[in-house]
C-alpha cells in the first residue's frame, strides 16, 4: 500500500494506491496523526487508486472524519471508482461524507468549507 500525499493549497489530498485493509490502516493513521499534529484541518481522500473499500476501511474513515470534526477540520472523499462508490452507497457513507466525482470539485468544497 503506498499513501501519496500531496497539498493543494489548504487541502490536503490523501491518495491511497493498493487496498485499504487492516494491515494497511495503521499506516493511514499515523499520517492522520502526523496532519493533525500540523494542523491540518481539511483533507481530501483521492480513492482512484483503490481497489476495493472493505468495512474495516469505512470504519476508519468514518473515525478519521470524526476526528477531523472534533478540531473544526473537514473532510472529502473524491474518484471512488464503481465498486468502491457502490460499497459507500451501500454502507450509508455518502450520508455522512461529502462524496465528489472529480477531484476538482473535492478541492473546491473543501476550501469553501475552510473559508466560512
Amino acid at each position: 500500500m503506498q499513501i501519496d500525499v500531496e497539498r493543494e493549497g489548504d487541502v490536503v489530498v490523501l491518495c491511497p494506491v493498493g487496498d485499504m485493509d487492516v494491515t494497511t490502516l495503521p499506516d493511514f493513521e499515523a499520517r492522520l496523526d502526523t496532519l493533525a499534529e500540523e494542523g491540518v484541518r481539511a483533507i481530501l481522500w483521492d480513492l482512484n487508486g483503490v481497489g476495493i473499500l472493505p468495512s474495516t476501511a469505512l470504519g476508519f474513515l468514518l473515525n478519521a472524519r470524526r476526528r477531523m470534526g472534533s478540531v473544526g477540520g473537514h473532510m472529502a472523499l473524491a474518484r471512488a471508482n464503481r465498486l468502491v462508490s457502490s460499497t459507500l452507497g451501500t454502507m450509508g457513507v455518502i450520508d455522512v461524507f461529502p462524496v465528489f466525482e472529480s477531484r476538482e470539485d473535492g478541492l473546491r468544497h473543501l476550501e469553501a468549507k475552510l473559508a466560512t
